[in-house]
């Protein structure tokens, strides 16, 4: 009866160890959430920025084939 409660208590012991362990990596992934998000954070604002700056560029690039074009629709009327 005493080695049946020996061995008893020593799995609980194993048990109360590996459920320590357990908490503290989920402590020490909780503290890493935050810098996480952080960074996710900075990622969605530069990708919005370079979004945002593709869509000035594209804008830009459009107004400026316009003018090429009608440039160029004068020149062929200046010639005629």
């Amino acid at each position: 009866q005493l080695r049946a409660a020996e061995a008893a208590l020593a799995l609980k012991q194993e048990l109360i160890d590996r459920l320590k362990a357990e908490a503290e990596r989920q402590r020490a992934a909780l503290e890493t959430i935050p810098v996480l998000q952080a960074q996710a954070d900075i990622f969605r604002a530069d990708f919005e920025a370079e979004r945002a700056a593709r869509a000035e560029l594209h804008g830009q690039r459009e107004a400026l084939q316009e003018e090429l074009n009608q440039l160029r629709l004068r020149l062929g009327g200046d010639g005629a």
